[in-house]
């Protein structure tokens, strides 16, 4: 049986830092999470959004709007997601849509605007629209390479839909001529599908689309994640926390991408603008990573192993 990849704490750090996730703390921040909606429509094994104890909901448009207008007079080139903990597709119908909210954002000049989906509610009509309005990049979460595979692991999917959703998108932009959105599909490494890593690669690289390798993260110790070998003494910063502002659809502002349920709020965008959360209360938690005082950050974040597995291995199409 092939076994997870499972790196060495020096292998962890290099790949941070060739990713410049180490590099000195930006005025702004350089990622920006915005939770435009927190309903999914499936129940994944390896997330915990089926759990979700907080609220679900749809941000307001003049809090969205806010948020965009703040990073276009900032930093026009941050890495925007467009959807944080739930799925854009779900509001693809709704008024203001989803293609409402990317359009917004790419006619205040974001050059980095992107975003992550399981794929199944995109139909044809769904993915024309995305072209349309200039997304610059698109992650698919599919994690398998059959059916059987996907099924277990996709809960309330159906994984030939969502492939043939995922290459009417490609062939759209093939017949509409254009580059964008760049394609990435995502393969979370779990002893469950690691046998299908390579198939997975091997057919999304023949499309010519991009495969993410990552591994699995536990959300801040809510699932079990036996990748994570790596204790306090060999910890270094969390690059989420070095680099991304995750808000939720409510506009607080949350401690990482991993604290699903708001655990740790340290901001409220309502009330407060990003540069100011960022550059302070996120400075004093990003003080304590960089001094390694990590005893001394709130639990979710003092007991969380998930900084080591803030990495990704991208394969693309041999040329």
């Amino acid at each position: 049986m092939t076994k997870v990849t499972i790196r060495s704490k020096e292998e962890i750090i290099e790949a941070q830092k060739k990713a410049g996730r180490l590099d000195e703390i930006p005025e702004f921040p350089k990622v920006v999470l915005v939770d435009t909606v927190s309903y999914c429509n499936l129940r994944c094994s390896m997330c915990v959004h089926k759990n979700m104890t907080r609220k679900k909901g749809i941000m307001k448009w003049e809090l969205l709007t806010k948020i965009i207008d703040e990073i276009a007079e900032n930093n026009k080139d941050a890495r925007v997601w467009m959807v944080f903990f739930g799925d854009p597709f779900v509001l693809k119908k709704a008024k203001p849509s989803i293609f409402d909210m990317l359009k917004y954002a790419k006619d205040k000049g974001l050059t980095d605007v992107v975003l992550n989906s399981n794929g199944c509610l995109m139909d044809e009509e769904s993915a024309k629209k995305i072209i349309e309005v200039g997304l610059d990049s698109i992650y698919f979460g599919v994690d398998a390479a059959t059916p059987e595979t996907y099924a277990k692991l996709r809960v309330g999917g159906e994984y030939e839909e969502t492939v043939k959703n995922i290459l009417t998108l490609l062939r759209l932009k093939k017949e509409m001529s254009v580059e964008h959105p760049k394609i990435v599909v995502q393969f979370v490494e779990m002893d469950s599908n690691v046998d299908e890593k390579e198939d997975f690669i091997k057919f999304w690289t023949s499309h010519g689309i991009t495969a993410k390798i990552r591994p699995k993260v536990s959300w801040a110790g809510n699932i079990d994640a036996p990748n994570q070998i790596l204790g306090n003494e060999d910890r270094f910063p969390c690059h989420w926390l070095m680099q991304t502002m995750s808000i939720a659809d409510d506009g607080r502002v949350v401690l990482c991408p991993v604290d699903l349920d708001a655990r740790v709020v340290v901001g409220d965008i309502n009330k407060e603008t990003l540069k100011s959360v960022w550059q302070n209360q996120l400075k004093e938690l990003r003080t304590l990573h960089l001094e390694h005082r990590y005893n001394e950050l709130p639990p979710m974040c003092r007991d969380c192993k998930d900084w080591q597995s803030a990495r990704s291995d991208y394969y693309q199409m041999n040329k």
